[in-house]
């Protein structure tokens, strides 16, 4: 009996650690992410996503590279999951990603049709 809760115990640790590896912490995201969305129109394929973290919650800003910015509504993290919206020239756009250590990937959805998105993050100096 007592090696039976032994290596229950020890299995719930394990699967744990299992699920504590699946999370990406808002400290992962915090930084600049150069972007790439090459089907996008033009002057919106590249750019950077800048992340800060705000009273325990993300935030964020994409920059363009003509150095036009626009506040990212609704940032939020869930497991490996970053999503967020931005209004662009009158039009709502939402990104799903999937976050893999310094690389993100996922979908643009928009009025003009749904992108691929890649990003990888900057170092920092």
């Amino acid at each position: 009996m007592k090696k039976l809760i032994i290596f229950t115990f020890m299995l719930a640790i394990v699967a744990g650690s299992f699920n504590a590896s699946a999370k990406v912490r808002h400290k992962d995201i915090v930084g600049d992410w150069k972007y790439e969305v090459p089907t996008a129109p033009y002057g919106f394929e590249k750019g950077t996503l800048s992340f800060s973290e705000k009273d325990g919650k993300l935030a964020g800003m994409l920059i363009l590279i003509d150095g036009s910015k626009m506040q990212l509504e609704g940032v939020i993290l869930e497991k490996v999951t970053l999503s967020f919206s931005v209004y662009i020239e009158g039009g709502y756009v939402t990104v799903t990603s999937t976050v893999d250590g310094e690389s993100l990937s996922g979908m643009v959805k928009s009025p003009v049709g749904d992108m691929k998105l890649t990003a990888k993050k900057e170092k920092k100096a």
